[in-house]
């Protein structure tokens, strides 16, 4: 006879992967006051610059960033977006190791690939997107516009407290899927974590782009403020604990480096 007694629901695991991503928002100012000879290229490639270091300083014993994404845009004698795009706008850099799906948020990519994703190859790709030719439309510069790390590893906090039988496992809300294993991986002496197969999000999503304000915390003007939204995706690095605490030592190296946190 057929058993129809209910089975059993697997039991819920501690963590879990978010529904709605938490985040961490923080921002730089640039005064050119200082610097009246420099030229609108070259305070883009500074802003620029300053966003890829300051990600990969975030990235520090936290996330391994496995492809990275930068737009490029118009703007017009105020900075604001002057409509349509330049040609090869879109930029994306990934490596061999970097996952399958490893793809540009954004459609018609100019891909490259490095041996490595570091700082060094972020930079050089910042630079291509800078000084790839292309002929402004009158009254129009060309500018940065977004930068993006979309595949992430990340290191995973207390593993002898986490890995049971030498597995992780962790809930989807997304998709309604409890104890899904998650891939490990050895690497510098910690053990690493990436999105399960079929599941939705990274660990971490990171993006830069340029800033609507202008005014710094300290009350001085700023011609020109970057943004750094840091997607939380997965439990284990937002409530309280180490994983929390990675976190925050990572934010707090980027505040002593003179961004402040404006969300939460």
């Amino acid at each position: 006879m057929r058993d129809t007694r209910p089975s059993e629901r697997p039991e819920s695991t501690e963590h879990y992967i978010f529904n709605d991503s938490l985040t961490v928002v923080l921002e730089h100012g640039f005064q050119w006051g200082s610097l009246p000879d420099l030229n609108p290229i070259e305070r883009e490639r500074m802003t620029a610059h300053h966003a890829v270091r300051a990600l990969t300083e975030l990235c520090a014993g936290l996330i391994r960033p496995m492809s990275f994404g930068v737009t490029r845009n118009w703007l017009d004698e105020f900075d604001w977006p002057a409509g349509g795009c330049p040609p090869r706008w879109n930029w994306f850099l990934k490596m061999p190791q970097s996952p399958p799906d490893a793809r540009s948020t954004y459609v018609d990519p100019q891909v490259m690939e490095a041996v490595t994703l570091d700082e060094q190859s972020m930079l050089t790709l910042v630079d291509r997107v800078l000084d790839d030719p292309c002929e402004a439309p009158e009254g129009a510069r060309l500018a940065w516009e977004e930068m993006r790390v979309d595949h992430t590893w990340a290191r995973l906090p207390e593993p002898d407290r986490h890995l049971t039988n030498k597995e992780l496992r962790i809930d989807d809300h997304d998709n309604k899927v409890r104890r899904v294993l998650v891939p490990l991986e050895r690497a510098h002496g910690h053990i690493w974590v990436t999105v399960p197969e079929h599941m939705v999000w990274y660990p971490f999503l990171l993006r830069v782009d340029k800033s609507t304000g202008t005014v710094c915390p300290d009350g001085l003007e700023c011609d020109e403020i970057i943004k750094m939204t840091i997607s939380v995706n997965w439990s284990f690095w937002w409530h309280p604990g180490e994983g929390r605490a990675m976190l925050d030592r990572a934010v707090d190296r980027l505040i002593r480096q003179g961004w402040f946190k404006t969300h939460p």
